[in-house]
């Protein structure tokens, strides 16, 4: 089978598949949160702050790959007041620190704050597998191979997933799943940057209220 890898940097035709404009379509490309598969140990444990990416947690891997989309992926978009990412990870590979391989459904969402609102302006879904590297105590996303759209989908991500296939497919078919992610990871967000904001809006749908 021929490879079908996209580099991030090299995806314009992509971007345009999977960019949903003011992010009315957000169940049109379906995730779930995922409990994360690792083998030859764990980043856990680690003290990272990720809170300039909605991100709370301790974990070195993950805080990588919010900043990657919060800071890389979102320039693929217009720039608007915040981009928070919401991560979807299916399997993390830690067999090699050199090269950290985490498999997931990871979208970007960019918003405009308007009063209490965050209006959801821009956003894309990126299925695929991010390449990272450890640096000092952390660790940096060095490339990310993306799942190819239209008829080539399926067979794109067999390749890209290979024994993960399956469970990325339940993580990419979990609307319900996904939508939850990205209500908690918006509220974590505010929160963790002090913004008085207690909503947001995708054009053309109702507003949802974040958590208190």
């Amino acid at each position: 089978m021929k490879k079908r890898f996209f580099s991030i940097f090299l995806m314009a035709a992509i971007v345009m598949a999977f960019c949903f404009s003011a992010c009315g379509n957000s169940e049109d490309v379906p995730g779930e949160d995922a409990t994360t598969n690792t083998t030859e140990g764990s980043a856990e444990g680690a003290v990272v702050d990720g809170s300039a990416y909605g991100y709370g947690g301790t974990d070195p891997v993950e805080a990588a790959v919010y900043k990657y989309m919060a800071e890389e992926v979102s320039k693929s978009f217009e720039k608007a007041d915040v981009s928070i990412p919401t991560v979807n990870i299916v399997a993390v590979d830690y067999t090699n620190e050199d090269d950290v391989v985490v498999y997931g459904d990871f979208w970007i969402e960019n918003y405009n704050i308007e009063g209490d609102t965050l209006k959801c302006v821009s956003g894309g879904n990126f299925p695929g597998v991010m390449h990272l590297s450890k640096d000092g105590d952390g660790y940096t996303v060095g490339s990310m191979d993306v799942v190819t759209d239209g008829g080539g989908f399926d067979d794109s991500a067999k390749e890209l997933f290979g024994e993960y296939y399956d469970d990325f497919m339940k993580v990419y078919s979990d609307s319900e799943a996904r939508d939850e992610l990205r209500r908690i990871t918006v509220t974590d967000y505010v929160n963790l940057n002090g913004l008085a904001v207690s909503r947001y809006r995708d054009e053309g749908w109702d507003p949802v209220e974040l958590y208190q």
